[in-house]
């Protein structure tokens, strides 16, 4: 290889080349460095792995008052924003006319249910001394008839018995006595004693005896054949039918009265509803003014103005809220958290339970302590605008031995930083000096005399700054932080020559190595080892695509990125990003932008040094 040197102006030298490294010297000018090159050392020192993100203050306990009253209805009146109230105090009234008016109207209701309910009791208990009433009735004229059929079995029908044969006794006694004063008539006739008349008449008297005993013992046997029979199965009837009857009345009896009691269930329950209805409407009117649970002050609770939908008003006097809406929070100024938002590629890191350190930017002086208090374990729904990002919500808690923390007021940002693992003596570079290329890693070292060489490295851990050196690199060395645009030619040769080595390698293992990028066995990163001995999965870095970012878009190497150097889709959301409002992006608020891929090593995505392909 050639080394061509320009010196002064038209004389070409050509010189012989010394070969320093693989790759080409970056220039030949000797002892005299690039200034183009932005540089840092090769460290040893503590190395710590943590998750930067932003979020906003709040009340870790947090009291929300919101509106209990059933539907829509309008704020009254509520105290200035805030105003510091105490226990007991009205913060907000209200509207509660159309309530009093649905109290009166309830009111009415209550008490025409409660006659009712008042009649139905009544009723019941009437209806209960009927049924005893009925019954005695009932009961009685079956003991009667009883007695009825009794006293005729045994008393009236021998009773009659005996009167209609003492009938025939007696006709058969007249008979006899008329026969013998007929025999007697005759004899004292025939001595003229008696005129044929009175012989005549006692005749008859004969016959009339005759016809006497034929009539008693005629009533004798229609009495035995018919009377008694029939008043005996009259009687017996009357005794079934007073049963029955009896039966009847307590059934009827029985079934009146669950009438009466299914009336009197259906008041009572028709007044229960009833009055159950008009205290809730009371409640809804005691709800109507919102009570201070608790020392604090007032805040409104509005939604963030960037996420607030169409159709939610602001909280103010006249504003119409639905039920269940928050309208005011009293905060606990003497324990505080961070709300903030991870991605998910980073959200395998967190645990609860790891120390961060918190910087709220109303004062940046000021380091606050926390910890991981909670971990989301879904993430939040996505936004519509771009719902391919997950994002999961972290709660961190500022610790009470951070000094004066009441005056952290809600709402106000803080910079979180969460502390994953530290070690105490690592050999460690920027994130945007590493380069990958297929699965190897390299760094560009800076000589003393200005020329720069390609080392390959193997890398451990990486944070949002610095990249873990296994080896490769010695401490103090100086590595160029922007090679890509230095070196892109020579990196694109290298590729391509990585690529072609690969293919043939597949080649020789077989067709079934030709897939390797897709898991076969000739992959280097699908779980097997790198070359060294590191895992890929392990030794992936994460939180470097910022730098890598930064290298690619810093056109003028200034080591920050402008408005006009960010491309369109940034320059939407770069007064968002520039957090310090200086004009300028640099490696941290990069790395706040969601969505610009994962951790790096995956295909056409950042690669661990922050870099995509050209």
């Amino acid at each position: 290889m050639l080394i061509i040197t320009l010196i002064g102006v038209g004389i070409l030298v050509l010189t012989v080349p010394v070969l320093r490294t693989p790759l080409f010297s970056a220039f030949s000018s000797g002892s005299k460095k690039n200034t183009t090159y932005i540089t840092d050392k090769v460290t040893r020192g503590p190395f710590r792995v943590s998750v930067t993100e932003r979020g906003q203050l709040d009340s870790l306990n947090n009291v929300t008052l919101s509106s209990k009253v059933k539907g829509f209805t309008t704020i009254l009146s509520i105290v200035p924003e805030g105003t510091m109230v105490q226990k007991g105090d009205v913060v907000c009234e209200l509207d509660s006319s159309l309530l009093v008016d649905k109290e009166k109207q309830q009111q009415i209701q209550v008490t025409q249910t409660e006659a009712e309910l008042k009649q139905a009791e009544e009723n019941v208990a009437i209806q209960k001394t009927q049924n005893e009433s009925d019954t005695s009735a009932a009961e009685l004229a079956l003991v009667l008839a009883k007695l009825d059929l009794e006293k005729f079995l045994k008393g009236e029908s021998q009773r009659d018995l005996n009167v209609k044969e003492g009938a025939i006794t007696k006709a058969r006694e007249d008979l006899q006595r008329a026969e013998e004063t007929f025999e007697f008539s005759k004899r004292i006739a025939k001595k003229g004693y008696k005129n044929q008349n009175d012989v005549e008449a006692d005749r008859i008297n004969v016959v009339k005896a005759e016809i006497d005993l034929e009539i008693a013992k005629e009533d004798l046997k229609v009495e035995k054949d018919y009377v008694q029979t029939r008043k005996s199965k009259e009687l017996e009837a009357d005794v079934d039918e007073k049963v029955r009857n009896l039966e009847r009345v307590k059934r009827q009896g029985v079934a009146t009265l669950a009438q009466f009691d299914a009336r009197l269930k259906a008041s009572q329950l028709t007044y229960e509803v009833e009055k159950s209805e008009l205290e809730r409407i009371r409640e809804q009117i005691l709800a109507c003014k919102l009570i201070a649970p608790q020392n604090g002050q007032v805040v409104y609770a509005n939604q963030d103005s960037g996420r607030r939908s169409s159709g939610e008003d602001v909280i103010e006097e006249g504003t119409e809220v639905r039920e269940r809406q928050s309208i005011i929070q009293l905060p606990d100024f003497s324990q505080m958290k961070v709300d903030a938002r991870i991605h998910e590629s980073k959200i395998s890191m967190i645990k609860q339970g790891l120390a961060v350190d918190i910087r709220v930017d109303a004062f940046p002086e000021q380091l606050y302590r926390g910890v991981v208090d909670q971990v989301s374990s879904v993430p939040i729904s996505s936004n519509w605008m771009r719902p391919d990002l997950k994002e999961y919500k972290a709660t961190i808690r500022i610790l009470p031995d951070n000094g004066d923390i009441t005056k952290l007021k809600p709402g106000l940002t803080a910079e979180i930083e969460i502390r994953v693992d530290q070690r105490p003596d690592i050999l460690q570079v920027p994130v945007q000096s590493v380069i990958t290329i297929g699965e190897q890693r390299y760094i560009f070292i800076l000589n003393s005399d200005g020329s720069a060489d390609r080392r390959e490295v193997k890398i451990g851990q990486a944070s949002d700054t610095m990249i873990e050196i296994m080896s490769g690199v010695e401490a103090g060395e100086e590595v160029i932080l922007n090679p890509r645009t230095h070196f892109a030619d020579e990196l694109i040769d290298l590729e391509e020559q990585l690529a072609m080595a690969k293919k043939k390698q597949a080649e020789k293992q077989g067709p079934g190595s030709v897939d390797a990028k897709a898991g076969g066995p000739a992959a280097g990163n699908a779980g097997g080892q790198k070359p060294g001995g590191e895992s890929s999965e392990k030794k992936k870095p994460a939180g470097g695509n910022a730098g890598g970012m930064l290298q690619r878009l810093d056109k003028d190497s200034d080591g920050k990125i402008s408005k006009e150097e960010a491309p369109e889709r940034m320059q939407e959301r770069f007064d968002e990003l520039d957090a310090n409002k200086d004009g300028f992006l640099d490696a941290g608020e990069l790395s706040k932008l969601r969505g610009a891929g994962g951790p790096g090593g995956g295909s056409g995505g950042p690669r661990p040094g922050g870099e995509k392909r050209p």
